[in-house]
């Protein structure tokens, strides 16, 4: 890595972090001042995991292709903490959710997930993890689990079936079982073909990157909230950095380069 580029990038990773800190500490003073723009698929979630408490009947959450060490370890991080949210929502119920993943190094990932959320809400006795975490070591963007959760979805009943990870095309297969089941859906993945898909077959969708807003629009806590806070102004920065070099340009053509010598002049200090 060059010089320039490992300024640049302990930059931005400084910036990241000094506006993270800045958009919690302000967050957790105003909690009650900061809207987030709604979104159906986040709004849908109570419902859906309401129902499943009246009827008795448990949650799955399936995760595909998303595994840790390796490049996909964010979005794994995102898809638990999606699942965290579902099952503390849930753990109020007798039936502990069911958490389908593909790669077998986000199994304790899955159990320290479910861990968690119920001992957030002080139920820790009531959490049953003989059978909540299950692994199909099918691969990504695989058929064949895309296949299993068809059968998953219906020998445990669920009451709901949320689709998350590395979905692609495939998830065609479960959404459809699930529709002719009236089982209602709700997909998170963070491919693009996974979200087009999502988008014309499943109930609720979360398009572009509102899969990595979980913690922040189902979460109680302050520091979800300060990071979208904080995202949102790093997009505003990004934004302006890429306008204002273009303004530059156009001005400067404009003028027939007289914006570029006064800058130039004042930058010299007028020499």
């Amino acid at each position: 890595m060059d010089p320039v580029t490992r300024t640049l990038t302990i930059l931005i990773l400084l910036a990241a972090f000094v506006a993270v800190s800045i958009g919690t500490s302000w967050v957790r003073r105003n909690r009650a001042a900061f809207r987030m723009l709604p979104i159906p698929g986040y709004d849908a979630v109570p419902a859906l995991v309401g129902a499943g408490i009246e009827q008795g009947r448990p949650m799955l959450v399936s995760i595909s292709g998303d595994s840790l060490a390796g490049p996909l370890t964010p979005y794994t991080l995102l898809s638990a903490e999606l699942a965290a949210q579902i099952a503390r929502r849930a753990a109020v119920s007798s039936e502990t959710p069911t958490l389908a993943v593909s790669e077998a190094t986000a199994v304790p990932l899955m159990y320290s997930t479910l861990r968690r959320a119920y001992r957030s809400r002080k139920r820790l006795e009531h959490l049953r993890l003989l059978r909540s975490v299950q692994w199909y070591g099918s691969g990504t963007r695989s058929l064949a689990f895309a296949a299993l959760m068809t059968g998953i979805q219906h020998n445990e009943r669920s009451a709901a079936a949320i689709f998350a990870g590395d979905f692609g095309p495939e998830l065609a297969l479960p959404l459809w079982a699930a529709a002719r089941a009236r089982i209602p859906t709700l997909v998170a993945t963070h491919s693009l073909e996974g979200q087009a898909v999502g988008y014309v077959l499943a109930d609720h969708a979360l398009p572009g990157d509102g899969f990595s807003l979980a913690g922040a629009y189902l979460g109680e806590e302050s520091a979800p909230l300060g990071a979208a806070a904080a995202a949102n102004l790093l997009r505003l920065g990004a934004i302006v950095a890429l306008i204002l070099p273009l303004i530059g340009v156009v001005g400067n053509t404009l003028t027939g380069g007289a914006l570029l010598r006064a800058l130039s002049g004042l930058f010299a200090g007028g020499q």
